[in-house]
């Protein structure tokens, strides 16, 4: 038998011939491991499996049902052998949304058990008797192979794991959270999932960038990836679609904090305002979030720099995106934009990416920098080019006549297409 001394990073998987102190691929210090490498040659058995028509397969639509707003969200409901990953921040309340979905599936007379690596038994019973979760199972381990026998002789129809990052095989060498051990742990619960029919959710970590922690194809592994979004500073949350195999990928369920859990707010089209009284470089946006449109408060704020560079600061929105609409205002209205620190955030702690902003973005800008105030009840729809020109999209219009009943004024090019000139003679 023919082995070989190989050196295995235990954070990324990287290999290599040779020891190194600081990991090639990953940058993490100490990290090699010495490993022996079988390299004898094994014939495989090749079992035929032919292939089927798509039109000849049998449909079977298997939906775990939880609530009229949760089931359209995620397009049917819990689809059986389903895999689900959510991820979020520290603390923006993904543990409590769960375990909320637990008792409405148990509500449903649906077997569920909540497994948890990063709390005990007496820390998830003080949370759930916050949010009346009595008839949910929990199980407090994090050992993957425990984790499965015990979800398997129990026959549950719902697992939920919390988290993937704290959880670990015995069968990697390398500690929880690390590329490999995440990736091994995630392979065998999506081998669970599809054996048992049973659905799984998955807590996911964030790096400090916002993105879900460990290789990234968790993400493609898993059938649906959501991101519970929100400033803990406020009670709102926007659980958000990023992928999703069984419905559709850009819904968005709106959710805000009590002391009862999350509850799901059915018209949050101004929840997201604080109506005060008008000033410069504030105008009011309208973005849409699945289904739902929703009125948020841009806020700009240009002062005199001394620097050669001015500065660009963007909250809630893309910071590149800031910077080539300035570009836009400079060029097409002969603004000296480069003579500014420019500010910019949306109230609320939402983030934005839709274009229908730049609209408001640009009129808050300029009511900084020209000190003009624009009405309080006035908001802004509507998307810039290159050239200046500002376009709407069609689906939004239907959004519009609802806006208005609210007591808002639009401003937007809500026939053909308008410019920049034309929107600063009405600023």
């Amino acid at each position: 038998m023919k082995s070989k001394k190989m050196f295995v990073c235990s954070n990324c998987g990287y290999s290599s011939i040779k020891w190194y102190g600081k990991c090639p691929n990953c940058g993490e210090w100490g990290t090699f491991i010495e490993k022996e490498v079988d390299k004898k040659n094994r014939s495989v058995h090749k079992k035929y499996n032919p292939p089927v028509k798509i039109g000849e397969i049998e449909e079977s639509e298997e939906y775990l049902k939880i609530n009229k707003q949760i089931d359209n969200f995620l397009g049917k409901g819990l689809v059986k052998g389903g895999v689900y990953l959510i991820a979020g921040t520290p603390g923006v309340g993904k543990s409590t949304f769960l375990l909320q979905v637990s008792q409405l599936l148990s509500n449903n007379k649906y077997k569920v058990i909540y497994v948890s690596a990063e709390e005990s038994l007496s820390q998830i019973s003080l949370r759930a008797k916050r949010l009346s979760a009595k008839s949910v199972y929990s199980l407090s381990e994090h050992n993957i192979d425990s984790i499965i026998a015990s979800i398997e002789n129990e026959n549950a129809d719902v697992v939920v794991i919390d988290s993937i990052h704290t959880i670990f095989s015995e069968e990697i060498e390398s500690i929880a959270g690390g590329i490999q051990q995440v990736r091994f742990c995630a392979e065998k619960l999506i081998e669970t999932a599809k054996k048992n029919s049973m659905a799984i959710i998955i807590v996911a970590h964030v790096t400090k960038e916002g993105a879900i922690a460990g290789p990234k194809t968790l993400e493609h592994m898993v059938d649906t990836v959501m991101f519970l979004e929100g400033d803990k500073k406020t009670d709102l949350r926007i659980l958000k679609l990023h992928k999703n195999r069984f419905g559709p990928s850009d819904e968005s369920l709106i959710l805000e904090m009590e002391h009862s859990g999350l509850n799901i707010i059915d018209d949050p089209t101004i929840k997201f305002l604080e109506r005060k009284d008008a000033s410069d470089g504030k105008i009011y946006g309208m973005v849409l979030e699945g289904r739902y449109p929703i009125v948020v408060e841009a806020q700009a704020l240009c002062v005199p720099t001394p620097l050669a560079i001015p500065r660009r600061i963007a909250v809630g929105f893309s910071l590149n995106r800031l910077n080539m609409l300035l570009a836009v205002i400079e060029k097409k209205l002969n603004i000296p934009v480069y003579k500014y620190d420019v500010y910019f955030n949306i109230a609320g702690g939402v983030k934005v990416e839709s274009t229908l902003l730049d609209m408001a973005l640009v009129s808050s800008v300029i009511s900084s920098i020209n000190k003009k105030i624009i009405k309080n009840n006035v908001v802004a729809i509507g998307e810039f080019d290159l050239s200046g020109n500002i376009r709407i999209f069609q689906n939004s219009k239907k959004f519009i006549d609802k806006i208005e009943k609210l007591g808002f004024k639009i401003l937007s090019p809500l026939n053909g297409i308008d410019t920049i000139h034309k929107l600063y003679k009405n600023l």
